[in-house]
C-alpha cells in the first residue's frame, strides 16, 4: 500500500513538473508576443547612428584614398552617406578624414485613431559630422599580403531628431556630438588591386548642448535621458572588401558590413548594423598610371 502511495506521489509530481514547464513556455511565448506587438505599435527614438569605418588598406608609402560610399541599416529605414580620405605618409603611417551625413531617415508608424482616421507618425533624423586621425599599418606577413593597422581619431558633429505628425514638425531633440574611436584592423591583400579586412572600432561619444521639447517623462520612454549626463560606449566590428581590375588599377569598388552593440549598462536606442557599398579611388596611382 505505501509504495503504491509512493509510485502515486512520483507520478503526480512529474506531471506537475511537465505543467510547469509547458505553463513557462507559455509564458515565454506570450511575453515575445507582447514585447513584439508593442515594439510594432511603437516608434523608438535613436540616440546614435553608426558611421561608415574608414579602413584605407595601405600597404605602402603614397598611396591615396578617396572613399565615397552610401550605408543603409540592415533593418529599419536609416541610410547615411560618407566622404572619406586618406593618405600613406611613410611606409607606416597614415592620415586619415571623412565627412559623414544622413541621406534619408525616417521611421513611419500608419495607425486609426478613436475616431476611425487615419494618423501617420514620421520621426525624422538628421546627423552629420566630421573626423580626423592617423594611424600604422604593418605588414605581419613574409608575401607582404597580411597587414595589421591601428587607427584612433576624433570627430564631432550633429544629432537632430524630429517628431512629424501628418506632415507637421512636433517635438525635438537636437543636440553637438563628440566622439573618439581607436580602429585596429587585420587586412589581407590576394592580389595588388583587392583587399579584404575585419575592423574592431571602439567608440565613444558624448551629447553636448541638448535643446528639447521632449517631457522628462518622454525622455525617459524614449531612452534618451542617460546621454545627457554620461558618454556611450560602443564595440562595431565590421568586414570590408575592395576589388579593383588590372586595366584600372585606381579605382576599385568598396562595401563593408558593420555591426554594433552598446558596451555598459546605459538605456539607449540605437542602430545596430548597416551594409554600406561605393566606390575607392586612388588618385596618386591614377596619376602615375596616366604617365605610363
Amino acid at each position: 500500500m505505501i509504495d503504491l502511495l509512493d509510485k502515486n506521489q512520483l507520478l503526480l509530481f512529474h506531471i506537475k513538473k511537465k505543467v510547469m514547464k509547458q505553463l513557462a513556455f507559455f509564458n515565454t511565448v506570450m511575453l515575445l508576443c507582447i514585447t513584439f506587438l508593442f515594439q510594432s505599435c511603437t516608434l523608438f527614438r535613436f540616440a546614435y547612428s553608426p558611421t561608415i569605418q574608414n579602413v584605407p588598406g595601405f600597404t605602402e608609402k603614397n598611396e591615396s584614398r578617396i572613399t565615397s560610399v552610401i550605408g543603409s541599416t540592415l533593418s529599419g529605414s536609416e541610410s547615411n552617406f560618407t566622404f572619406q580620405g586618406a593618405y600613406a605618409v611613410t611606409n607606416h603611417f597614415a592620415l586619415t578624414a571623412g565627412i559623414n551625413g544622413t541621406a534619408r531617415s525616417q521611421d513611419e508608424l500608419t495607425y486609426t485613431d478613436g475616431s476611425g482616421n487615419s494618423q501617420t507618425d514620421i520621426v525624422k533624423y538628421k546627423r552629420n559630422s566630421f573626423d580626423i586621425g592617423a594611424g600604422i599599418f604593418y605588414p605581419v606577413s613574409a608575401d607582404k599580403k597580411v597587414f595589421i593597422e591601428a587607427y584612433a581619431g576624433y570627430g564631432s558633429g550633429s544629432n537632430k531628431i524630429t517628431d512629424m505628425n501628418n506632415n507637421i514638425a512636433g517635438n525635438y531633440h537636437n543636440s553637438d556630438v563628440n566622439r573618439f574611436y581607436l580602429q585596429p584592423v587585420l587586412s589581407i591583400h590576394p592580389s595588388v588591386n583587392s583587399s579584404i579586412s575585419t575592423s574592431l572600432r571602439f567608440t565613444s561619444i558624448g551629447y553636448t548642448n541638448i535643446k528639447t521639447t521632449y517631457s522628462s517623462g518622454d525622455l525617459s520612454a524614449y531612452y534618451l535621458a542617460d546621454i545627457a549626463s554620461r558618454r556611450l560606449s560602443f564595440i562595431e566590428p565590421a568586414l570590408v572588401f575592395s576589388l579593383g581590375s588590372k586595366s584600372a588599377p585606381w579605382i576599385r569598388l568598396h562595401g563593408q558590413i558593420n555591426f554594433t552593440f552598446l558596451a555598459g549598462d546605459a538605456q539607449v536606442y540605437y542602430r545596430s548594423n548597416y551594409f554600406g557599398i561605393g566606390i575607392q579611388f586612388d588618385p596618386v596611382k591614377a596619376i602615375k598610371s596616366s604617365k605610363h
